[in-house]
């Protein structure tokens, strides 16, 4: 929800006028409350998916079917080469990854200062993961074992540990979510958004990228230039094992600070791309 919010924002402040859709469910204030977007389908002329991937999922399908008149706007998404089709049903899109030209993810706007933990107690990990992900095609996935070799890592060091779920749900609003990253010193994760969260508050990560050949998550974290994610197929328990040692005899705070720039300078490019795209053609 940070990207809408942000994203939101952008267009706000460039003077372009606009309602956030939501469902009821989720209960954010200053939102449009819609529980079916047929209600709406006669009022959209532009309707731009924000975040996440484009899959071939029926409720997109039917979202893009209900508004076939509306110029339709992909922006801060994955493109997934299984789910072109999908992709190919939008008239413009600006992708995190997956397309030539990739802009950023859009979820993050503020940083928080990185801090070394105070030496003699015992740390505490957020361990923050995506589970099965089968939008990648059969068999491309090594979920278990990316967990599996996190969790191992955490309890071999003797961490305390706090799951994360950084999905918005009923629940598992935004101010949990928040107050969850706020709380550990570090983040073991195999998801974007709990790399990107950890690092933009000042938390050091240690990401797996669950993807066999790399989904996104170590891609765009080396575009970062964090030194600290692995592909599923370099990743293994003494790997893991060497480099958490590492970064807790020397807690890389200028890494953290390095990344931390370089995700607000990519994210405010790619809100400024994403806000010229969505009002192309518009006085």
């Amino acid at each position: 929800m940070d990207a809408v919010n942000n994203l939101s924002t952008a267009l706000r402040h460039a003077g372009h006028d606009h309602d956030v859709l939501s469902h009821p469910s989720l209960g954010i204030a200053g939102h449009r409350q819609t529980k079916d977007l047929f209600d709406v389908r006669n009022e959209i002329e532009t309707l731009v998916f924000v975040c996440g991937p484009l899959v071939e999922a029926a409720a997109l399908a039917d979202l893009l079917a209900v508004q076939r008149k509306a110029r339709k706007v992909a922006v801060g998404v994955s493109v997934i080469p299984c789910h072109k089709p999908m992709a190919s049903r939008f008239d413009a899109i600006l992708a995190r990854d997956g397309l030539p030209r990739q802009s950023f993810d859009l979820a993050i706007s503020h940083s928080w200062p990185s801090a070394e933990p105070s030496l003699g107690r015992r740390l505490r990990a957020g361990l923050c993961f995506r589970g099965d992900q089968r939008d990648y095609g059969k068999g491309m996935t090594e979920w278990a074992r990316a967990e599996g070799l996190l969790s191992q890592l955490a309890e071999a060091f003797g961490l305390e540990t706090e799951p994360i779920d950084t999905v918005l749900k009923p629940g598992n609003e935004a101010a949990k979510i928040e107050s969850q990253f706020e709380a550990v010193d570090l983040v073991l994760t195999t998801r974007l958004h709990g790399s990107l969260y950890g690092l933009s508050r000042g938390k050091p990560v240690i990401a797996v990228d669950q993807i066999r050949g790399t989904g996104k998550v170590k891609p765009i974290l080396d575009r970062l230039g964090w030194p600290f994610a692995y592909s599923i197929e370099e990743a293994n328990e003494a790997l893991l094992a060497t480099q958490l040692r590492r970064l807790m005899a020397e807690w890389p705070v200028e890494a953290i600070t390095g990344a931390q720039e370089t995700i607000l300078d990519l994210a405010s490019v790619a809100r400024a791309d994403a806000v010229a795209m969505i009002t192309q053609g518009r006085r």
